[in-house]
C-alpha cells in the first residue's frame, strides 16, 4: 500500500505569473486621449430619476441620470441616456422669457458701443485661447430639469428649462 501522487507542482507555478506583460505599470497607449481636451460636455438640463416609472404596457424607466432635451419643433420633450432615446413627452406649456431678450438688446448708444467693446474683447480673449491650443470661453447657461408626481391626476409632470425657454411636459401612467 502506497500513496499515489497524481500530479506534482513546483513553487513557480503556485506563485503568480509575472513578466511585464502581467501587470503592467505605466501610460498605454490606449489610456492616452486623442485631444488634449475631454469632449465637451453637454449644456442641456440632467434629470435624476430615483424610483422605477411604469406605463400601463409593463415598460419601465429605471432609475438614474438622464437628460432632457426639447425639440427643434419645441412640441416634445425628449428624455436621454447615453445618448439614446428612452422617452418622449408632449409638450402642453411653453414660456419664452420676453424680459431677457430685451435685457439683451440695449437701447441707447452709450449702452450698444459698451456692450460691442465687451464683446470684441472676449473675442481676442476666444483668439488667443484657441492659438495656445485651450478651449474658447462660452456663456453659462442656466439649466434645470424636475421630475414631479400628481397624485390627484396620476401623471408625472415634467418641467424644462434652458436659458430663457421653458417647456412642461406630461408622463400619463
Amino acid at each position: 500500500m502506497g500513496i499515489e501522487i497524481a500530479q506534482v507542482k513546483t513553487i513557480e507555478e503556485l506563485l503568480p505569473a509575472r513578466g511585464p506583460y502581467i501587470y503592467p505599470a505605466g501610460i498605454n497607449d490606449s489610456y492616452k486621449s486623442f485631444s488634449k481636451y475631454g469632449p465637451k460636455s453637454s449644456d442641456q438640463p440632467n434629470l435624476m430619476i430615483i424610483n422605477p416609472i411604469y406605463d400601463l404596457d409593463g415598460n419601465a424607466i429605471m432609475p438614474g441620470y438622464y437628460e432632457l432635451l426639447l425639440s427643434e419643433d419645441r412640441q416634445i420633450l425628449i428624455l436621454t441616456q447615453s445618448q439614446k432615446i428612452i422617452a418622449t413627452f408632449p409638450v402642453f406649456k411653453l414660456e419664452e422669457d420676453k424680459n431677457q431678450m430685451q435685457a439683451t438688446q440695449p437701447m441707447d448708444k452709450k449702452s450698444l458701443r459698451k456692450s460691442q467693446k465687451e464683446q470684441t474683447k472676449k473675442e481676442k480673449q476666444n483668439k488667443k485661447l484657441i492659438r495656445e491650443g485651450k478651449m474658447a470661453e462660452e456663456p453659462e447657461i442656466y439649466t434645470n430639469a424636475t421630475l414631479e408626481y400628481d397624485v390627484e391626476g396620476e401623471y408625472y409632470l415634467v418641467k424644462y428649462e434652458r436659458g430663457r425657454i421653458r417647456a412642461w411636459g406630461v408622463l400619463k401612467n
